[in-house]
């Protein structure tokens, strides 16, 4: 039995993940998004292992994220992209570390050519996103600075809809974003994310940036790649109890038993990323069956109904599988309303990760 909450990553389901992503996208380069702890799965070790499988353009949210990495990525010929831009940052951090800055604005702009001259920078124009980007009233004054120096490596956009294929925005935003690029005169350019690289060639450009797919969930309402689960989510059962009809579990008393049966308690909540979404929606998976979720899931445990289960005492101490093969971030975000990306992400930092291989049909390289 092991006593906290665990999560295993297969590196080899990942480096899978990133050839099949890298062969979907070619002839354009595949990069790899790693912010945000590559999305709660571990920066360092999943940096290191798409170094070792070509991987030499890396994308990070804040330059703190490419700290550790960036030695390592630069020795061996690549780049990092810090996408926030200089959000308030110390320029002298990105010039200190090599970091490329992802230019939001004019005031960026006018900001890393004061501090960096002719230092390489990228460019994010807006086509439709309304998030981060340069709005397209600003694009003569940051060519006008290109004339003084302004480095711009790359040129980037972002989809706001590529996970709908059909949605009519995804073309209308490739074409603002050729007209607007093809006047700065920048030789690289990207704007597809995971599920952009399902759109087809006209959204690969000269690079992909997928994130999501890499670790394993489909960015698409449209599935269109096979991908290995590289993730294994997992809680020690604490307590296994009988429990009578009429008896409720948790918090406020939101689910009540109608019959006789059994509960166990899980040794996560939602500090360690069981969202209280899950309350009364979601399953888990434990020794071969589904037990639904019942009750509020608390900060520190999570109650389900295992009455089901032929001999419900032998679960206690027994592993149960919150997102992983046979049960995946995927299935778990449509059950709750959640999306993928917050469900990896938010699994808690005092959850045990390894960094080891995975067995089954579904997880591992294909």
């Amino acid at each position: 039995m092991f006593a906290r909450p665990r999560l295993t990553v297969d590196l080899d389901a990942i480096a899978a993940n990133y050839r099949r992503l890298r062969q979907t996208a070619a002839p354009a380069e595949c990069a790899g998004v790693i912010k945000a702890d590559a999305y709660g799965l571990g920066a360092k070790a999943i940096g290191e292992r798409l170094l070792s499988e070509g991987c030499r353009t890396f994308f990070f949210a804040h330059p703190h994220e490419a700290l550790e990495l960036a030695d390592l990525i630069q020795s061996e010929g690549g780049r990092c992209f810090i996408l926030n831009g200089l959000g308030g940052y110390d320029t002298a951090l990105f010039i200190e570390h090599g970091l490329i800055p992802v230019l939001n604005s004019l005031a960026d702009s006018q900001a890393w050519l004061n501090a960096a001259g002719s230092r390489p920078a990228a460019l994010h124009l807006d086509t439709g996103m309304n998030r981060l980007g340069l709005p397209a009233g600003d694009d003569a004054a940051v060519r006008a600075l290109q004339a003084e120096d302004l480095n711009l490596v790359h040129l980037m956009s972002h989809f706001a809809c590529a996970d709908q294929p059909d949605r009519s925005e995804n073309l209308a935003q490739i074409r603002r974003f050729e007209a607007r690029s093809a006047a700065f005169n920048v030789a690289e350019r990207s704007m597809a994310n995971s599920a952009g690289c399902l759109l087809g060639k006209a959204a690969h450009l000269d690079l992909v940036r997928p994130g999501l797919a890499l670790y394993g969930a489909q960015p698409s309402e449209k599935p269109g790649l096979r991908l290995a689960i590289p993730y294994r989510f997992e809680a020690p059962v604490l307590q296994v109890r009988p429990v009578a009809a009429g008896e409720s579990a948790g918090y406020g008393g939101t689910h009540r038993f109608e019959q006789d049966g059994w509960a166990a308690t899980v040794g996560a909540g939602y500090a360690d990323g069981v969202p209280r979404a899950f309350s009364n929606t979601a399953s888990i998976l434990l020794d071969g069956f589904r037990a639904a979720i019942v009750g509020r899931v608390s900060m520190d445990s999570t109650i389900i109904d295992v009455s089901a289960h032929p001999e419900p005492k032998r679960l206690l101490g027994l592993p149960a599988l919150l997102y992983g093969a046979g049960l995946t971030v995927d299935e778990q975000a449509a059950a709750s309303g959640l999306s993928p990306y917050e469900l990896l992400t938010r699994i808690g930092g005092r959850t045990e990760r390894v960094h080891g291989k995975l067995a089954g049909p579904d997880h591992g390289a294909k």
